[in-house]
């Protein structure tokens, strides 16, 4: 392998790392991704509260059913004729009655419950709907600077790429190869060489002394811990 070569491009590689840098960590594409989890989170809270709202309307539509059977129940009853009842019969339509006014009590009672939770719902997703619509807000800001910091680098990422191109000539192209690979899983720098006799320029892992006896053999090989080459330095 053409360890000069290799890293004579690295080296010109770092300028575009340095560039892609810049715009991964420009704090308006980090305010951007925390806006695009608010908005996640957002629409996840309204679509729990759709359900719930879904739910407690099903619920109130049950009572209400409920509420006017008993209701008609209880209006039959007042018109029934009392004094052709004997007194037993008089006696237990009293007892239902008091049944059919306890239910109603407790229908009611779970009626207003349930309006009182839709109101809450309510207002949950009307404050839910706000933060979502700040964020979007937000955000197409964010978006704005991003792409404007981006096109004022792409030119310096432009001239960089085509330099590049002209120094990956040198490279084999199996090693090209197995470098942009490596650059693609956001290892960089991908080729470091050895220190300290036995340990990997980079994640410090010391190497067995097979691995050893493979880097004087070969010249370069891959650390088995941070997936980088590494190289014996001159």
């Amino acid at each position: 392998m053409n360890i000069e070569s290799l890293l004579k491009y690295q080296k010109k590689d770092e300028e575009l790392f340095r560039v892609e840098q810049k715009i991964s960590n420009s704090p308006y594409r980090k305010k951007a991704n925390e806006l695009t989890a608010v908005a996640k989170k957002s629409q996840m809270k309204s679509a729990e509260l759709e359900a719930e709202a879904e739910k407690l309307i099903a619920e109130i539509a049950d009572l209400k059913e409920k509420y006017n059977v008993n209701k008609t129940k209880s209006e039959e009853m007042l018109a029934s004729k009392i004094e052709d009842m004997s007194f037993e019969e008089v006696d237990k339509i009293n007892a239902l009655k008091s049944k059919i006014l306890s239910n109603l009590n407790v229908l009611e009672k779970m009626l207003q419950k349930s309006a009182e939770n839709i109101n809450r719902i309510l207002s949950e997703f009307n404050k839910t709907k706000k933060l979502y619509d700040e964020a979007r807000v937000q955000y197409t800001v964010c978006k704005q600077k991003i792409d404007e910091e981006t096109k004022a680098l792409e030119p310096e990422k432009e001239r960089i790429k085509k330099e590049l191109v002209a120094l990956e000539k040198a490279v084999e192209p199996e090693i090209m190869a197995e470098y942009k690979k490596k650059r693609n899983d956001n290892i960089f720098p991908v080729i470091v060489p050895l220190e300290g006799g036995n340990f990997c320029g980079r994640c410090r892992m010391e190497l067995p002394k097979v691995a050893i006896s493979r880097l004087k053999e070969k010249g370069v090989i891959t650390c088995e811990h941070c997936k980088r080459f590494i190289y014996l330095k001159a």
